[in-house]
């Protein structure tokens, strides 16, 4: 029974195909690039890929006939034109004929083609799916269109565009703050510069990621149709920090100590451990006591005191970049002061009244304030009454109002203070520490909207970055700083001002350190914001290029790279070919119907559904 149920399924086969090739002999039919039949009685346009289908008598010879949906000139799959010349792979065009079928790519229209490693529907950037089609750090996308999602750096799951997770979101251990690798740098040696770093070191290229197909390989070579560089800074360069919040409980964070006019040195090893941390070894009195060191720099707690952020340097006039008083690069302004007059005590507001104030000589007892120069302003404090003369206003790079956990950590709001203007920000007042809103007032300073005068004090920061020794360049890094600022350079001391003190300066010259040219360092700036009332931090680059390499396609190599939509190696136009800058004219998905290259145009590349990718109705005699 069984045999016979076989032999009357193949006799039904085959009766269907002969039924099938009688009707094909006897009627014409549209079939798209993959052999879709049209039925035009039903409407039916759905997908019957028939990849082996019979060649047309033309095929392979160069030129498209009416049986064709492309003909570049072989019988060979997989260049874009199928051997039996009836389909075009998707993203390709196959014009002029006879010639090698060449890749398109149309970034933003929602399909993936091929470079293009994402493609969600549009060209914005910061949504994932970049401007060029390339995943951005901190995102993995999927589906078609795409679908892009934040990854969780720190969770442990490698995914997306990260190089590395290693379960934590703190940076300086071999893994960042967005996931992606680190140098690793061994104690007493230069480092060792790990593909997706970020680091060009003995690589082709670096673009910070381990992702194929972006221009920089997962092996960090550049890929075939792009050119990679490492680009000059310009404007704007970040460099990664980790904050640590104190409860002015702790008995190295105020607590009573008073401050100390100069840096006390010698409270640090001058090797940092083997997990990068300063070591603490002398306790120096009043001015420098850590009964507590081990806490600083320690980020395994979990309670919302570490804070992990980046620290953003600006160009200034001279090509260095240095921090500033707000994140959007303002600087904090002064007034250049070019004459003082005698400081007079005073206990009236008599003075107060002058419009166009003098240099005090004295006080008269018959005429009162005895006035000789024109000044500005009268500047006041709680004892004494001075006359200055001002010469325009000076902006000062660096930050003197430095509190970047405000808002942030564990301290709480009762706990903050407000902040006195410390020294080198104070032209103009006689103070030693005037008030922060009476220095933003008097200087005319505009603030946020949601600028706030009392601060939360008593924090720890580490900055580091890793940079390229380079003798021909003119490396400098220079600190001002209170309370305790260290310079660590390859794991070595290299500047020294510890202590609870006034801001003070320091200037590392790295040319002095005895650093091999060409390899790569670490730089470690540890710095502790121990006591109200003053916090100031300037931290100036000079020289240096933390910048990762950027990659994109050699227009007119003939090959399609990330943010091409072609590249015929000619790039002079024409239907199906590409023009200036890699870009498309008329081709078949713009939504235009061409004649006589098109009979449809559905304004897309893809095939099953109205109009086939090629464009054409092939006619089958």
């Amino acid at each position: 029974m069984k045999n016979s149920e076989n032999y009357l399924k193949l006799f039904l086969s085959s009766a269907l195909s002969l039924f099938f090739i009688l009707a094909m002999a006897g009627c014409e039919e549209s079939i798209n690039k993959k052999g879709v039949s049209s039925d035009t009685e039903t409407g039916d346009t759905s997908v019957k890929v028939d990849t082996d289908g019979v060649a047309p008598p033309g095929c392979g010879d160069g030129k498209l006939d009416d049986d064709e949906a492309c003909d570049d000139g072989n019988k060979e799959s997989g260049d874009g034109c199928s051997a039996n010349c009836l389909f075009v792979a998707e993203g390709y065009t196959c014009n002029p004929p006879g010639e090698p079928c060449r890749l398109m790519a149309m970034c933003g229209d929602g399909q993936i083609s091929t470079p293009e490693l994402c493609d969600d529907g549009n060209t914005d950037n910061g949504d994932g799916c970049s401007d060029l089609c390339q995943v951005e750090i901190g995102f993995k996308c999927s589906k078609v269109p795409s679908v892009c999602t934040e990854t969780v750096c720190g969770d442990g799951k490698l995914e997306g565009a990260e190089g590395c997770d290693d379960g934590n979101a703190i940076p300086f251990d071999g893994c960042d703050a967005r996931c992606q690798v680190e140098a690793s740098c061994p104690p007493g040696e230069s480092c060792t510069s790990a593909c997706g770093d970020g680091l060009v070191l003995g690589e082709g290229c670096d673009d910070g990621n381990n992702l194929d197909g972006d221009g920089c390989s997962s092996e960090c070579k550049v890929e075939e149709g792009y050119k990679c560089i490492q680009p000059e800074v310009e404007g704007m360069q970040a460099v990664p920090v980790i904050y640590k919040d104190f409860n002015t409980s702790h008995p190295d964070f105020e607590n009573g100590r008073t401050g100390c006019a100069d840096a006390y040195t010698g409270m640090l090893a001058d090797t940092l451990d083997a997990n990068g941390t300063p070591v603490f070894v002398a306790n120096s009195g009043a001015c420098g006591i850590a009964s507590n060191f081990a806490d600083w720099y320690d980020y395994s707690s979990t309670d919302g005191s570490v804070v992990v952020s980046t620290l953003n340097l600006f160009e200034n006039a001279n090509g260095d970049y240095v921090n500033r008083w707000l994140e959007d690069g303002t600087s904090y302004i002064t007034k250049k002061v070019i004459e003082y007059g005698d400081w007079v005590g005073c206990s009236s507001d008599a003075a107060d009244d002058c419009t166009s104030c003098e240099v005090i000589d004295g006080y008269d007892s018959n005429n009162g304030w005895v006035c000789d120069t024109a000044c500005d302003k009268w500047i006041d404090n709680t004892q004494y009454k001075v006359c200055a003369a001002f010469d325009g206003r000076s902006n000062i790079d660096g930050n003197p109002l430095f509190f970047p956990l405000d808002g942030k950590g564990i301290t709480p709001v009762s706990e903050y203070a407000p902040a006195g203007l410390g020294p080198m920000y104070t032209q103009g007042f006689p103070e030693m520490y005037p008030s922060e809103e009476k220095s933003i007032t008097a200087l005319e300073l505009t603030p946020p909207a949601d600028y706030s005068y009392t601060h939360n004090f008593s924090f720890t920061s580490q900055v580091k970055f890793w940079f390229m020794y380079d003798k021909t360049q003119k490396q400098i890094l220079n600190f001002v700083g209170d309370d305790d600022v260290w310079v660590f350079i390859n794991n070595e001391l290299a500047l020294d001002l510890g202590g609870i003190h006034e801001p003070v300066e320091g200037t590392v010259d790295v040319s002095t350190l005895g650093l091999e040219d060409g390899k790569v360092y670490s730089i470690n700036v540890f710095q502790a914001e121990r006591q109200t009332n003053g916090s100031t931090y300037r931290l100036t680059l000079s020289g240096f290029n933390v910048s990762r390499s950027q990659c994109r396609p050699d227009c007119g190599d003939g090959v399609v790279g990330l943010g091409e939509e072609c590249d015929d190696g000619v790039n002079d136009g024409g239907y199906g070919e590409c023009g200036e800058n890699c870009k498309l004219g008329e081709y078949c998905g713009d939504g235009i119907v061409q004649e006589p290259y098109e009979a449809c145009d559905d304004g897309n590349f893809k095939d099953g559904d109205e109009c086939p990718s090629s464009c054409r109705n092939i006619s089958i005699d």
